[in-house]
């Protein structure tokens, strides 16, 4: 019977104060929200990418071989224990132009390098998106990319020139998606032009003329029943790859014995024209999942995503124990003397205690579970919409994640009801004679102020009174300078990151490439003519020949593949490309002597600092050791820059394949395209790539980023809102008995309003400087969890980040305060002055 009145008591507690059940509500919404939404992500993401792979089968590793693989390795594997399916693929990397009738003289005449492949059966299959596959051997399927960025449709032609093939022109048929290709960025490298290859396409296997296998892909038993990049997959990964690498030795030997048969034969070895070490040897190249950049792209994405899912919720959180722990504690205020009746009359401590938890527990479950299934549905889905600009992958698919809701619902009854216990249990101590007569007040004091009379003297009564109040209810002070301070600090966070991501582009294109145009050219081609042209255009200012290409550089156990860019000369190259020292207040350096300059991002990857050395191989496999001289300012990518006689040394005879202009004055979008259609009509030039077209593709993706700042301003927003709001509703709880008095003593209502109200104004302003100075410190924080391998995000905020941070904070102060003035109209003075006794 007893248990029955406290249930009864406490949900009647929940109309009575309704205000302050909803402020507990949406706390927990909020917490429970953000972080089950956040964590929850990174897993759908992991588990979006596992199920799109095992669909289309793809391989969990890859064999590639110096002199291709034979029918023979394909039989040795197939015979391992640890290896469930192997597919051997034939590829050819190679030179693309479209094949346009004269009706169409609008399109371009470019020239692309592509990955061709045979459309495998068994693994890495592909999936259709328009359009059909190849029926014929004149028959090909590419990216959707290819038709969009070069004006070509299904129907059309491209050509290239191998007698590798059994075609030189194909009809485009359909477009596809391939588990090979799902990052929109990476598409591998070549030995052809740039060293970057742009497009995927698909043909039928028996296009290709060689009777080698370009690639043998392998899946690994019970790998698809565990999730990729998880430790249980790596591990099977593993045992199988050493597995591989014991049959690797035997199987380069049987190899190189085939393919140089008539040159090992005893006659030929006897002439001693033929050396058996002289022959290049097969050698064997054994990779998984993790050696894929786009792949690991993605995996370091969900895991970046995971690490802001530890960073915000501890915010949300924190503030929701100060929130809490107050709000009850002025409800087990207010109720003191029921509580002393309640022990009077015989209930026990835990069954007093029972009344306020069940209100903190229901405002609690009831905004946990509307805080889950928002956060489960609506964050995954923005934030992946964002993605979808990089990755290509067909759905997405969003999971009940059990583990991080009751996590986040876990934590939030934690704060939150244990708040109000501890609340409660603070009183329950006294004796029921105690708890049954009012609280006595505060004894008065001094504040330090008083003892300055040069500025105490200058304040008016109510001035006075507002002062001493700040110093004399010091928890709620505190916890509202706290409360207002973290909401700040989290909107100032999301400006921040907003300002960091948006800003790189306009430093990469400003501070560091000063080109406007870069002129890929083609294959064994003289540049010369190119030249003559380019000097004698009165737009152009600077014009400089480079090498660049996509190489594999490594240092501390790490590798990773960079553009390695080697100028022909050092003074022209200085005019489109500046080389700044982030070690000395971004000074401009030049490129001498032997030593590489690497970019910033790409050093800490490398985990190398100057004076240090970095390592290449060569196209013989062999290492070469270069001293990395100074480390220079760079946002996106990453680049290695040589001088002409280091790569040389490196890489064999130096070859201009990039053509670097810089106008002399910003064209319009016409001219701009036209001056580019000028270049291609050139017999040298493979593609023009425009500085401009590059900037706003970036923007682009980089605006995309701005949804997850929203949902972070929103989310912080509301909280600001809803602790200054139940802050308030606390301050004009406490001082009900003080406000009437006021009334009664002729104070008009303005009067009144700002007794409180300066307090809140004070709070607020304290609560702002200090959440702006920790606001920039989270941001940086972030930043440095968010960062991707190819991405290197600017430290700072932008002043108006601050302004519009501190704006919407004092706009909640504006409307908090609105609100109050209408509560403060309501107190009826003779409830409020009446004797409790």
């Amino acid at each position: 019977m007893k248990n029955k009145t406290i249930i009864i008591s406490s949900f009647r507690n929940m109309t009575q104060s309704s205000k302050r059940f909803i402020s507990l509500l949406f706390m927990a919404l909020l917490g429970v929200g953000f972080y089950a939404g956040i964590s929850s992500t990174s897993q759908d993401m992991l588990s979006t990418l596992d199920t799109y792979l095992d669909q289309s089968k793809a391989h969990d590793l890859q064999i590639q071989s110096t002199l291709g693989l034979s029918k023979a390795d394909l039989a040795s594997l197939e015979k391992l224990s640890d290896i469930d399916s192997v597919q051997g693929i034939y590829t050819k990397d190679e030179l693309i132009e479209p094949v346009f009738s004269k009706a169409a003289p609008s399109k371009k005449d470019e020239t692309a390098i592509a990955k061709v492949i045979g459309i495998p059966d068994k693994l890495d299959k592909i999936s259709l998106v328009k359009g059909r596959l190849p029926q014929k051997d004149s028959e090909i399927v590419v990216e959707e990319a290819y038709l969009t960025k070069n004006k070509v449709k299904l129907g059309d032609s491209l050509k290239m020139t191998d007698s590798d093939l059994t075609n030189e022109t194909f009809k485009i048929v359909g477009t596809v998606k391939s588990p090979l290709y799902f990052s929109k960025v990476h598409r591998g490298t070549t030995s052809l032009g740039d060293g970057q290859i742009d497009y995927f396409m698909y043909v039928k296997p028996s296009v290709f003329k060689q009777d080698a296998y370009s690639v043998i892909a392998l899946t690994v038993k019970g790998a698809k029943e565990e999730m990729t990049s998880q430790t249980a997959y790596l591990d099977k990964i593993a045992a199988a790859k050493k597995e591989v690498e014991s049959i690797k030795e035997a199987q380069e030997t049987q190899r190189f014995e085939t393919v140089y048969a008539d040159y090992l034969n005893p006659t030929a070895m006897a002439s001693g024209l033929v050396k058996r070490d002289s022959l290049p040897p097969a050698k064997w190249y054994i990779t998984d999942r993790q050696d894929d950049t786009g792949y690991k792209d993605f995996i370091d994405t969900t895991k970046s995503i995971a690490k802001v899912g530890r960073v915000f919720p501890v915010v949300f959180y924190v503030i929701a124990v100060l929130i809490s722990l107050v709000s009850m504690a002025r409800m087990v205020e207010e109720d003191r003397s029921e509580i002393g009746t309640l022990k009077a009359l015989g209930f026990s401590n835990p069954a007093i205690a029972l009344k306020y938890g069940l209100f903190s527990l229901s405002a609690t479950l009831v905004g946990g579970v509307i805080g889950m299934f928002i956060g489960l549905n609506l964050i995954p889905n923005l934030i992946w919409n964002i993605y979808t600009s990089l990755f290509t992958i067909p759905k997405f698919i969003v999971l009940f994640q059990p583990v991080y809701c009751l996590t986040g619902l876990a934590i939030a009854l934690i704060c939150i009801c244990g708040g109000a216990l501890v609340a409660v249990y603070r009183e329950l101590i006294y004796t029921t004679s105690i708890l049954m007569r009012p609280k006595a007040p505060k004894a008065g004091k001094r504040i330090l102020l008083e003892y300055v009379p040069v500025i105490w003297n200058r304040f008016s009564f109510s001035n006075k009174i507002v002062m001493r109040n700040l110093f004399r209810y010091k928890t709620r002070a505190i916890v509202t300078i706290l409360g207002i301070a973290g909401c700040t600090a989290l909107i100032l966070a999301g400006f921040g990151l907003k300002d960091s991501i948006t800003d790189i582009v306009k430093y990469q294109y400003g501070n560091v490439f000063k080109y406007d145009k870069l002129v890929s050219l083609k294959a064994s081609t003289d540049e010369q003519p190119l030249l003559n042209d380019l000097s004698k255009n009165k737009e152009v200012a600077h014009m400089a020949n480079l090498s660049m290409a996509t190489k594999q550089v490594s240092s501390h156990g790490e590798v990773y593949d960079v553009t390695v860019i080697v100028p022909d000369d050092i003074q022209t190259f200085k005019q489109v490309i500046s080389l700044n020292d982030i070690n000395d207040n971004k000074k401009a350096v030049s490129l001498t002597g032997n030593q590489a300059i690497i970019s910033q991002k790409l050093a800490k990857l490398l985990k190398v600092q100057e004076k240090g050395s970095i390592t290449f191989k060569d196209s013989r496999d062999e290492t070469h050791e270069v001293e990395v001289g100074k480390i220079v300012e760079n946002y996106i990518q990453n680049y290695v820059y040589l001088p002409k006689a280091t790569s040389q040394a490196i890489f064999g005879e130096y070859d201009t394949n990039v053509v670097a202009v810089k106008l002399k004055n910003k064209l319009s979008t016409q001219a701009d395209q036209k001056f580019d259609a000028s270049l291609l009509t050139n017999q040298s030039v493979a593609s023009v790539i425009n500085s401009r077209t590059t900037v706003s593709m970036i923007n682009d993706t980089m605006t995309s980023l701005n949804l997850v700042v929203l949902i972070l301003i929103v989310s912080s927003a509301i909280l600001a809102f809803v602790v200054m709001y139940n802050l308030a509703t606390i301050n004009i709880s406490e001082r009900k008995r003080e406000i009437a008095t006021l009334k009664v003593l002729g104070f008009y209502d303005q009067e009144t309003d700002a007794y409180i109200t300066k307090e809140n104004t004070i709070f607020t302003i304290v609560g702002i400087i200090i959440g702006l100075v920790s606001g920039v410190y989270l941001c940086h924080f972030i930043i440095s969890t968010c960062e991707t391998d190819t991405l290197m995000f600017v430290r700072h905020v932008n002043t108006l980040s601050f302004v519009f941070a501190s704006a919407l904070t004092t706009s909640f102060t504006v409307i908090v305060n609105l609100i109050t003035h209408f509560s403060l109209k309501k107190i009826d003075m003779i409830d409020a002055l009446k004797n409790i006794e």
